[in-house]
Order: C-alpha cells, then structure tokens, then sequence
C-alpha cells in the first residue's frame, strides 16, 4: 500500500456529488482539508476511520472530520450508490453560533456512523435530494436557498446525534481493547520518539506481535498510521501561524528533511508551497 494522500480540494464553501457505481474498487487510505458527509444511498460494505473499521449499510450516514484518514472497503462488484457532501472547516466555523457548533457533528465523539429509525432517515435524506435539487437549477436565490438547506441539513444531523435512541453502530475493528489503547496512545505522543519498538515497550509487548496485530486490526502500518498523524498535526499548527521549521520538531520528524520528503509525498507540495489548487475530479472524491 501506497503512503496516504491528500484527494482533492474546496475552493468552494461546499459541493455536493451523486454517484453510482459498482463496489470493488480499491480506494487507498486518504484524508481531505474539508469535512465530509456520506449518505449510503445502496450498497454495503466496510469503512476506515482513523484506525476503525465500520459496517455499513443502505441508509447509513458516515460523518468524516476534516483531516481524519479513512478509506472505504465496499463489497465487490455491488450496486453503489451515495450522495457526498463536502464542507468547509472554515464555512462551519463562520455559521456556528453559541448553542450550535456545527464542527461538532465532525468530531467522531458518538461515532462516525448515523443509523436511523426509519422516519428520521427518511427526513434527512429528503433534505439532501432537496440540497442537490436546489444547486441544480440557476434560477432567482439560488446560493441564498442552497446555503440555507445545507444549514438545516447540517442542524437536523447534530439533533440525530444527540437525541439517545440514534443508533450509531460500533466499530466492529479494532477488536482489541488493547490496539485502541495503541492508538490513543499514539494521538497523545506524537511529538516524541515514536515507532513500533517504543509503543510495544511502552505496553510491555512484542514488537512484531503488536505490527501483526496493528496491520490486521486497522488495515495499516504503525510506521504509516504515525506518519499521517504527524503530518495532519503538522498542518494544523502551520495553519495556526507556527513555522514549518518549527512544526517540523513539534510532531516528532527527526529532520526538516525528512518531513518536507513525506508531506511532499503526501501533500505533493512543499510545507512552504501549500496553497490551493484546482477543482478535484469527481473520482477523487470517495
């Protein structure tokens, strides 16, 4: 398996996509700069989340924070369907208000999977075909009433989530307490010296035992897994301000070197040349 990448860019505050294709295609582990949600119109399969693999179903709603790392695994050659909504950080942040953070829907902390009784899913997919419909026609408001159903769309999400009987369904991997204690671990470390012999003596552990069931566990390498990690950290105090010499240090690369090759293989850019880019192809969008 390939380093992850960064797939596509927003130029814009959202964009919305409806796909259809058959499952079986292999979509590597990737991350985006902007928040991402999943509606499962058909279709069936596993989801990559940060180190958790979810079973999905029609009608399942995926919640992606921006910058998570994640990968579908859909069944193959299976009829799939789904519409995928893109988000701004910056655009969520400018529309929350004191008793609405609309990041929060993002932030993974009752799961990334929404699975509803059948009247709440039925409403909030409604919402996003009546989102599509009004982003398609060029008529009178149209920006006005496409950013106001995005609202609501987004609003009526956070309320799902929040209310006791949404059934958001567990990750079915990692099995072992034990590998998401690994990973937990690896979040609160990262600017430390960190592989594989460290974490495994740090849990009094095989080496190689801990790397066979880290990969089997979350489809990943520890080596890759905190290597994006430190990546993804690394952007977010760059974009705070914070120099890349500096960052650099801060996540734990050993030398400036060594973390302009990986974000270079990441980002296809220099840490010093991050800017925007083009619009993505839809196929970039998974």
């Amino acid at each position: 398996m390939s380093e992850y990448e960064k797939r596509g860019y927003l130029l814009e505050n959202f964009r919305l996509f409806h796909l259809r294709s058959r499952g079986g295609e292999q979509v590597e582990y990737h991350y985006h700069e902007f928040c991402k949600v999943l509606f499962l119109v058909s279709g069936s399969g596993g989801y990559f989340i940060d180190g958790q693999r979810y079973l999905l179903r029609s009608g399942d709603i995926v919640l992606i924070g921006s910058r998570s790392i994640h990968r579908p695994e859909l069944d193959t050659d299976a009829p799939y369907e789904r519409l995928i909504l893109y988000i701004s950080p910056e655009y969520l942040r400018q529309q929350s208000t004191a008793d609405c953070n609309l990041l929060s829907v993002f932030s993974g902390e009752r799961g990334h999977v929404l699975r509803l009784p059948d009247s709440p899913r039925q409403k909030i997919f409604q919402m996003a075909a009546k989102l599509e419909r009004d982003l398609e026609e060029e008529g009178y408001g149209r920006e006005i009433l496409s950013n106001a159903g995005l609202l609501r769309l987004l609003v009526q999400l956070g309320r799902n989530q929040a209310q006791e009987e949404t059934f958001g369904p567990s990750p079915v991997m990692p099995r072992s307490p034990r590998i998401m204690e690994i990973l937990r671990y690896i979040d609160a470390h990262l600017s430390e010296d960190l592989d594989a012999e460290a974490i495994a003596g740090a849990f009094f552990i095989s080496k190689y035992h801990m790397m066979r069931q880290f990969r089997r566990e979350t489809g990943t390498t520890v080596h890759l897994y905190i290597t994006q990690k430190r990546l993804v950290r690394a952007k977010e105090l760059m974009d705070g301000g914070m120099r890349a010499t500096e960052a650099c240090y801060q996540c734990g690369f050993h030398s400036y070197s060594s973390f302009t090759r990986a974000y270079n293989r990441h980002a296809g850019t220099t840490p010093t040349g991050r800017t925007g880019a083009a619009h993505a192809r839809e196929a970039e969008f998974e």
